[in-house]
């Protein structure tokens, strides 16, 4: 029996699955996904690899599919968890995984795809088929393993015109589809959406009519990961007479790993150094620069707020947003544009100009071709919100599927495949959110979060209690810190209230200082009402007490 089983990747990121036989895994993407504004300080999210970790089984190898941050930056916080392994990608794909890890001083070799001869891991034999995406060198694979061949096709779309000339291999996929396809993992995310998704070439004209009508200089902003769309920026720039320099750490490092990889072509002569752009009139510039989803800190971000220290802008600067906001950042990228435009820049983004940007995921049109030249038995809509898997599942339905064998699954939750080809939904493992904050991975659960969402949104109360420790009693006074609650130089009567409650709270204990656990919980209970009863909110109360 196959068994497949996604640790993430059912609700857009966090990608990674696991495919299983009676004694072996393999593992295909290992992504990153992002808290939602609930999760108070945390940077990010990663998969839950606990049952990989205790399944005794011995795991074959990885398959990474593309370069994006969603399938390959949890790289460094799992493979640490795991025991060695092959790890197999295409060469652009290879190169941002490898510059991931190099952060985390973590030296795995990636191995480089045979697309001609595919792979064999274990008892799994895989085969490597080129797709379009919105980042270079994309693959989707067949898997065979105990006599089922699973397609999974993780994100893509059918461009004919790619900008790098790497045209989706439909005669491959054909072939592949041919020989029977037990199950089909299909992208998802662009469901809803008629046709088919539109090729990045058709952005050239927009471009060239956005960069060449600017007064001033011209910023640029996309995803880092999108070099075709960086290439076009830069070619139009380059034929303008402008010259080019790039900011922003994910712009520089994916730009230097395309470059030295022959997937980015940068014109020697109009690129120059970030620190001299003031050697340059702004007329004949243009930034590409790093920040297309508002993220905090980023260089776009410092500009919006006027805090760069190389570019400022000037009433007749032009700022490109070639990135449609990802759900949850909308707010993010609204107020950056905002921020811009009060700074005086022309700012022009989706609303305004719909030409700067196309989708890399499939439409309906792409998705029902791939049904159509993969002729599955089943099919499991993946990446994408549950709306999107529904709507997947409609456009099955009118290629003559029947419902029922289109699984819409949740993460955990697996299929399973015996020797015929059949497939049924199976058992769930279950998984936890291992949440990344700073240098911790995982020490952050539901309890951190609820406290910091208290502070966040109630305020914060520290209660300090000096205790003699010979006699129990206290040893001078009260101290009440408040953070977010009230402001304590015109709200002193409340602070006295809350000191004699403290006193109030410790009166009858003969050795607080033993019991300091009661201490603390009666000190909390007592506060919480009180606060309640005067403002109506409900802080976080921490009850600190020292032995003096």
């Amino acid at each position: 029996m196959l068994r497949i089983i996604p640790l993430g990747g059912m609700s857009v990121t966090k990608n990674m699955f696991v495919y299983e036989t009676e004694s072996e895994l393999l593992l295909v993407d290992c992504g990153i996904g992002f808290p939602d504004e609930s999760m108070y300080g945390v940077d990010l999210l990663i998969p839950d690899v606990t049952y990989v970790q205790n399944s005794g089984k011995n795991i074959v190898g990885m398959l990474l599919t593309h370069g994006h941050d969603d399938h390959i930056a949890g790289l460094p916080y799992i493979l640490p968890k795991l025991p060695d392994f092959p790890i197999f990608a295409s060469r652009l794909t290879a190169g941002f995984a490898a510059e991931r890890m190099k952060e985390y001083a973590l030296n795995r070799k990636i191995n480089i795809f045979d697309d001609e001869r595919g792979i064999r891991l274990g008892g799994f034999e895989i085969e490597s088929i080129k797709v379009p995406h919105s980042v270079p060198d994309d693959r989707h694979f067949v898997i065979r393993s105990r006599g089922t061949n699973v397609y999974h096709g993780a994100d893509f779309k059918f461009d004919f015109t790619p900008l790098d000339g790497v045209r989706p291999d439909v005669q491959k996929i054909a072939r592949l589809g041919a020989r029977g396809i037990s199950v089909l993992l299909s992208d998802c995310l662009r469901s809803e959406k008629s046709g088919f998704s539109q090729s990045e070439s058709s952005l050239g004209e927009s471009f060239e009519k956005e960069i060449r009508s600017a007064k001033g200089k011209v910023i640029v902003t996309t995803m880092s990961s999108n070099v075709h769309r960086i290439q076009q920026a830069i070619t139009i720039a380059a034929s303008a007479q402008r010259r080019i320099a790039l900011f922003g750490r994910s712009v520089e490092v994916n730009a230097q790993v395309a470059q030295e990889l022959g997937f980015l072509k940068l014109p020697s002569q109009a690129m120059i150094n970030k620190k001299k752009i003031k050697n340059f009139p702004d007329n004949k510039l243009c930034l590409i620069v790093a920040g297309s989803q508002g993220q905090e800190g980023s260089a776009l971000v410092r500009i919006a707020q006027d805090e760069h220290k190389e570019i400022q802008i000037k009433p007749d600067d032009k700022v490109i947003f070639s990135a449609d906001p990802i759900p949850g950042n909308e707010r993010a990228v609204y107020e950056t544009i905002d921020a811009l435009a009060h700074l005086g820049a022309e700012v022009i983004y989706h609303d305004i100009n719909d030409e700067l940007h196309v989708s890399g995921h499939a439409s309906s049109g792409d998705l029902m071709l791939l049904m159509e030249l993969v002729k599955p038995k089943y099919l499991v809509p993946i990446g994408g919100t549950y709306r999107h898997m529904v709507q997947y599942r409609k456009l099955a339905v009118q290629m003559g599927y029947r419902q029922e064998n289109v699984f819409l699954l949740e993460d955990g939750q697996s299929i399973e495949l015996d020797a015929g080809g059949q497939a049924r939904i199976g058992s769930s493992i279950p998984l936890k959110n291992i949440l990344v904050d700073g240098l911790g991975i995982g020490d952050v659960g539901k309890i951190v979060l609820r406290d910091r969402q208290v502070m966040a949104e109630e305020g914060m109360l520290v209660v300090i209690v000096p205790i003699d420790e010979q006699n129990g009693q206290i040893a001078g006074e009260v101290e009440i810190i408040s953070r977010g609650v009230v402001f304590m130089k015109e709200s002193q009567a409340l602070i006295d209230k809350m000191k004699k409650e403290v006193l109030i709270s410790l009166k009858g204990m003969k050795t607080p200082v033993k019991e300091w656990r009661t201490a603390k919980e009666r000190i909390k209970t007592n506060l919480e009402k009180l606060v309640n009863k005067e403002l109506e909110r409900f802080p976080l109360i921490i009850p600190i007490i020292i032995r003096m």
